[in-house]
């Protein structure tokens, strides 16, 4: 023991002491690098949820302008049948006028 002179002691002292503080700061890095990702990994679920319920509202609003769409054509077949009725009516009308 008598070989060890302090250059050698102190070099291999702040060498444990560097590889301790090495450690310790991975660590640290490590749990931040844990926290980040499973904060963003909660972060990514909620956009998915809201994702999910715009889909959901964008498909209600789909449906009703789909609803819209069929309400138009529905009055656009009603006019047609009104317009076809009217036509009948008018042919019947001259057709009795010049039987007469």
């Amino acid at each position: 023991m008598s070989d060890f002179d302090l250059p050698f002691v102190l070099t291999i002292s702040v060498s444990v002491v560097a590889v301790i503080l090495a450690y310790i700061d991975m660590r640290r890095r490590l749990e931040q690098e844990r926290k980040f990702s499973q904060s963003m990994a909660n972060l990514i679920n909620t956009f998915r949820e809201e994702l999910k319920l715009f889909r959901k509202k964008s498909m209600t609003s789909e449906d009703v302008e789909r609803q819209k769409l069929l309400a138009q054509r529905e009055q656009q077949q009603w006019n047609r049948m009104k317009d076809v009725a009217q036509a009948i009516g008018w042919f019947i009308e001259h057709m009795e006028d010049t039987e007469e």
